[in-house]
């Protein structure tokens, strides 16, 4: 059997009809629903293109500046003093940054996994590190003989710098998302840049420098360079869990295209690197390092997971790690068996997003700043402003519901306590509709919104316009079977 272009499903012709070129889909004849294609067909040569009007880059960062000062405003109200913390629940600008700074010893200049215990993994902790260190360098007081007036001036200092660290990972991470998304596209990453979940999540953890370096990593793979790609989602998996999916969507698609070889040189660079940051703590504090293993191996239902609502709900479930393990393992098979069946290989940001959402779904806990994990993957896998919207406002809701939880106004005993199963399930219930929405997309190809009117995977680097194999030509659902 002849090996099938990954272009299958989608022919291109030289059929044009009024200078706008046309596809050919099963046999039908029909126009892209691209919006310029609808207003008289492609720009003129001689159209003004330039400028600053006409620069997503411009508006990409600005909105994103305009958004870290939101960010940064609504951090002021909880800013820690000598007489203790302010509600943050009921202000919900809730940090972990001042508030482990002050009780973990990193404010003594304890050092980090020895006698700090954190339960992140490294690089959040070379992060926190290098951020304590151009704490003292400013003249922030960082010692076991600081007062605890000067601890808590010295953590405002850290919350600053830290801040200032991670909105130049938010800077990176939009940078590259102009480039992930091709001059077509351009304008989508102002959908990250603006984003109310950047808003309100930006500051409650160091998610972003994990965000940033799968960026990175994903930008690199875009670049035909598997070799560096793999090294920053290795580093990337040393700061959090997730982008490891990335990687394993990476395997997945490089399995349906035969490129093994490709495989294999993306998992050495990140198991390199991975190695690198990690190994030097291993041998030097074993069971600091493994406290975020071990805390997350033997937590129970946490709070804004499904197990944590069912037990709310008096439906305690036995043995939730071995139940949520197989509920992430039936979704990872489904995804496989959609990679091998789709009459078209899917787009590498589809499948990373699919992963990551049944990944979160079945977790034992989801905090409010998983959304950022979700942010980039959305945009790259639908985007349509209608549905990243619904997608928002899911997470929003989620968020406010939360620390409404924590706060105990709608907590255990209280009468608006089913508000927060609400806000967990509604969160639930958007996360699969969007990642039906990208099924969709994937089961039929010619009406995904980013491959109109002639595109493979914009990111998708060795992968793009491949071959598959001959093998998952076999697999594939026929032409006839696709409406």
């Amino acid at each position: 059997m002849a090996v099938r272009s990954a272009v299958a499903g989608l022919r291109p012709t030289h059929l044009r009809s009024g200078g706008v070129r046309v596809l050919r889909r099963n046999g039908r004849v029909s126009e892209p629903a691209d919006l310029t294609y609808r207003l008289g067909g492609n720009i003129g040569r001689r159209a003004r293109r330039s400028g600053f009007w006409f620069d997503p880059v411009v508006w990409s960062v600005l909105a994103a500046t305009l958004t870290w000062l939101v960010v940064i405003l609504r951090q002021v109200p909880c800013r820690p003093t000598a007489d203790g913390f302010p509600n943050a629940f009921l202000r919900l600008c809730y940090s972990d940054i001042p508030v482990l700074y002050l009780g973990r010893g990193i404010s003594t200049g304890a050092d980090f996994y020895t006698e700090v215990a954190l339960e992140y993994p490294v690089l959040i902790g070379y992060f926190m590190a290098a951020a304590r260190g151009v704490t003292g360098f400013l003249g922030g007081e960082v010692s076991s003989a600081a007062t605890y007036e000067q601890q808590v001036a010295a953590s405002q200092v850290f919350f600053q710098v830290t801040a200032v660290g991670l909105f130049i990972c938010f800077l990176v991470t939009v940078a590259v998302h102009l480039r992930l998304a091709g001059p077509t596209r351009a304008w989508d990453a102002l959908l990250i840049a603006a984003s109310p979940v950047v808003m309100a999540n930006a500051l409650i953890n160091w998610d972003l420098l994990a965000v940033m370096l799968t960026a990175l990593g994903l930008l690199f793979w875009q670049r035909r360079n598997p070799v560096i790609s793999g090294g920053l989602l290795g580093l990337a998996f040393a700061a959090k869990f997730y982008p490891v999916l990335v990687l394993v969507a990476i395997t997945l698609l490089c399995v349906r295209a035969g490129r093994h070889r490709v495989i294999g040189q993306v998992w050495a660079a990140a198991l390199l690197t991975w190695s690198v940051v990690n190994v030097p703590i291993m041998v030097a504090a074993w069971d600091g390092w493994a406290e975020f293993w071990a805390k997350n191996a033997a937590r129970g239902a946490d709070l804004g997971s499904i197990w944590y609502v069912l037990g709310l709900v008096g439906l305690s479930v036995p043995a939730v790690s071995a139940i949520a393990f197989a509920g992430m393992a039936a979704g990872g098979i489904a995804i496989i068996w959609l990679v091998l069946k789709a009459p078209r290989r899917p787009r590498l940001g589809q499948v990373a997003l699919l992963l990551l959402v049944v990944f979160l779904i079945f977790n034992k806990v989801y905090s409010p700043q998983y959304a950022l994990w979700l942010l980039p993957l959305v945009v790259l896998a639908r985007p349509k402003l209608f549905d990243v919207s619904v997608w928002t406002l899911g997470e929003i809701g989620y968020f406010v519901s939360i620390w409404g939880f924590l706060h105990g106004a709608l907590g255990p005993g209280r009468n608006p306590e089913w508000i927060y199963w609400v806000a967990v399930i509604l969160r639930i219930f958007i996360q699969l509709w969007f990642a039906l929405r990208v099924v969709d997309d994937i089961m039929r190809p010619w009406e995904d919104p980013v491959r109109l009117p002639m595109v493979d995977d914009p990111i998708g680097g060795v992968l793009d316009h491949a071959p598959d194999a001959r093998w998952a030509a076999l697999l594939e659902t026929p032409r006839a079977a696709v409406p």
